[in-house]
């Protein structure tokens, strides 16, 4: 997989710590585009739940002391800001990141439920893509 289809999953996936989120229609070309660059579910999975959840996870446990809509920002996170953060969370093994600050173990399955919508719905558009032969956002 590519480095620009792993910040898509990254950039998909954060939208579950937005306001807006994403809209049914926006999730055939992001499985399009992911396919494009050599992804598969596993992969997209896999960095769904052990970096993005997992760099997310200390928000999603602030997430109900500080009120839902204090730290979510509206449309989405800043590309530079969130590419700092894919950067920040590789340098560790997922366990040690866990373990650096305990808040995110407890956080941690609070992200898997924030973000379980979008995991499906992505899952879903990837095998609704690859199912009509489609692998990149200019076929279709």
């Amino acid at each position: 997989m590519t480095d620009a289809a792993r910040f898509l999953v990254w950039t998909t996936v954060s939208m579950a710590w937005t306001e807006i989120g994403l809209e049914d229609a926006d999730y055939p070309p992001i499985a399009r585009e992911l396919l494009a660059h050599g992804a598969d579910w596993p992969a997209v999975r896999r960095i769904a739940l052990r970096e993005v959840c997992g760099a997310f996870a200390l928000d999603s446990f602030l997430i109900f002391p500080c009120m839902l809509w204090m730290i979510m920002p509206d449309w989405g996170y800043n590309e530079d800001y969130l590419r700092r953060r894919m950067q920040r969370w590789q340098r560790r093994p997922l366990w040690q990141q866990l373990l650096r600050n305990p808040l995110r173990l407890l956080g941690y399955p609070v992200a898997l439920l924030m973000s379980r919508g979008i995991r499906a719905r992505l899952k879903q558009a990837m095998q609704a893509a690859q199912a009509r032969g489609e692998a990149s956002p200019e076929q279709g």
